[in-house]
């Protein structure tokens, strides 16, 4: 193989391509366009003189010889990755900027926070929490270092973190589920949640009104629990005093699954590309474990 080939943003392409499964994904990944994706990938395929991806309507999967040039991608990417972090450690006082939503703040920016102190033990950790699309704009506004959102129906953007359902809860020894009209608290106006909920409980045709709205977990869990409400919120963020309806209790309708996904600016800094991967490998190892065990999502 032509080593010139191998240059670390064809190889970050090679790997994102199979992670994801798909030219289009990586390209929403990476930031970049799906033709640019092709072309890298291409090039190292004529470097190494043999395909290294299978196509098909299904997706993408390495062949025998993709996957013994992405074992050594990888390694080359950690390398590559310990060198840029190990020399930013010479830099006292930087400060990475992280965007998280409401429902990952306690999981994502705590981990973060253990992370940044492991790799960067001087660094500041600065978050901000707010509606996805808020974060969005922050990020491609050069005001984020990275952020972890909820994705849009149907997008591909970032790197996936996790995928959810949506499930009905209510303060332990409530009957708001039974009440009709449905008295329903809701995220506020903006949160990629909320028309989720809201289609769901019209397509089933059930009665209901809104109760009351928040723009944070813990001010919805609030004003439900003395309102008399129930919420629809991804597991992770129920709150622990709270009780998870059953599949079809008391006529609800099923909830769609949310997606969390993590963006990078399309240059992001070298202590902020580390992260995110640590924060992307920490997830996939964990979603590992738990499929190895027998439980689900």
């Amino acid at each position: 193989m032509d080593i010139a080939g191998l240059d670390l943003q064809a190889l970050r392409t090679l790997a994102t391509v199979a992670d994801t499964g798909s030219f289009t994904a990586a390209a929403g990944a990476l930031h970049r366009t799906q033709a640019a994706v092709s072309a890298a990938v291409a090039a190292l395929e004529q470097a190494a003189g043999c395909r290294l991806l299978e196509r098909s309507r299904h997706g993408c999967r390495p062949t025998t010889q993709g996957a013994v040039l992405l074992g050594y991608a990888r390694r080359m990417l950690g390398l590559a990755c310990e060198a840029a972090s190990a020399l930013e450690a010479t830099r006292a006082g930087q400060t990475l900027r992280l965007g998280v939503t409401d429902e990952c703040l306690a999981t994502q920016a705590a981990t973060a926070s253990r992370l940044l102190a492991e790799k960067r033990p001087r660094a500041c950790l600065e978050v901000r929490c707010d509606l996805s699309e808020r974060l969005e704009a922050a990020l491609w506004a050069g005001e984020l270092d990275l952020a972890v959102v909820v994705r849009a129906p149907g997008s591909a953007a970032g790197t996936l973190l996790w995928r959810e359902p949506l499930v009905w809860c209510l303060p332990a020894g409530s009957a708001a589920h039974r009440v009709r009209p449905l008295p329903v608290a809701l995220f506020a106006e903006g949160c990629r949640t909320r028309p989720m909920v809201l289609a769901a409980l019209q397509a089933a045709g059930l009665a209901h009104r809104e109760a009351c709205r928040a723009s944070h977990v813990a001010g919805l869990a609030a004003i439900a629990g003395a309102g008399g409400a129930v919420a629809a919120l991804i597991g992770r963020a129920v709150p622990p005093d709270w009780r998870v309806l059953a599949p079809g209790e008391a006529g609800l309708p099923a909830l769609p699954v949310c997606e969390a996904a993590l963006l990078l600016p399309s240059e992001p800094t070298p202590l902020a590309g580390c992260l995110a991967r640590a924060l992307a490998g920490m997830e996939a190892g964990e979603a590992e474990e738990a499929g190895g065990s027998g439980e689900k999502e």
